[in-house]
């Protein structure tokens, strides 16, 4: 178990890190990410983050030894944000997620006029669910069952966690 995480800006340098790491076989099959996703698309999603009003994102690192372990998202609609994550093959099952959802949740309320945070999962990533959950986030009923991820249709699991 790790002891702590911190949570620091990406920059241009983590491009090539983070390419390798969505080729993980767990992150492909539960995240959105593009499978051909590349350093310059990185580079270019990370210019948009950084010029965005309605975006938040930050690499979850060992605050000790700068290892980064996990990523964290948020996209704000209105007074809403959906949240998103994944963490590296490594770092699973260390509380990496629960504590980096936590620590977007509680930056994204200092910067913006929020009440709501959603988030969704692939219906069968069963740990995802109970990191929302151990972060205090509760499923939510009568949302779509369903979304379409490529070309795929994925059976989702809603969750939230008001203000």
């Amino acid at each position: 178990m790790l002891a702590e995480i911190a949570l620091r800006t990406w920059t241009p340098d983590d491009a090539g890190w983070y390419v390798r790491q969505i080729a993980d076989p767990e992150i492909r099959r539960f995240t959105t990410e593009p499978a051909t996703l590349t350093v310059e698309d990185f580079r270019k999603a990370l210019d948009r983050l950084n010029s965005s009003d309605d975006e938040l994102g930050w690499v979850a690192v060992d605050p000790l030894s700068g290892e980064r372990l996990a990523n964290v998202a948020a996209v704000r609609n209105g007074d809403t944000a959906i949240v998103s994550y994944w963490v590296t093959p490594h770092a699973r099952g260390k509380d990496v997620a629960t504590q980096a959802l936590d620590e977007l949740c509680a930056r994204a309320l200092t910067i913006w006029p929020i009440t709501e945070f959603r988030l969704y999962t692939h219906a069968d990533n069963l740990a995802s669910q109970r990191v929302a959950e151990k972060a205090g986030f509760h499923r939510m009923d009568g949302m779509p069952t369903q979304r379409e991820v490529y070309g795929q249709k994925w059976p989702v699991r809603w969750f939230e966690r008001l203000r």
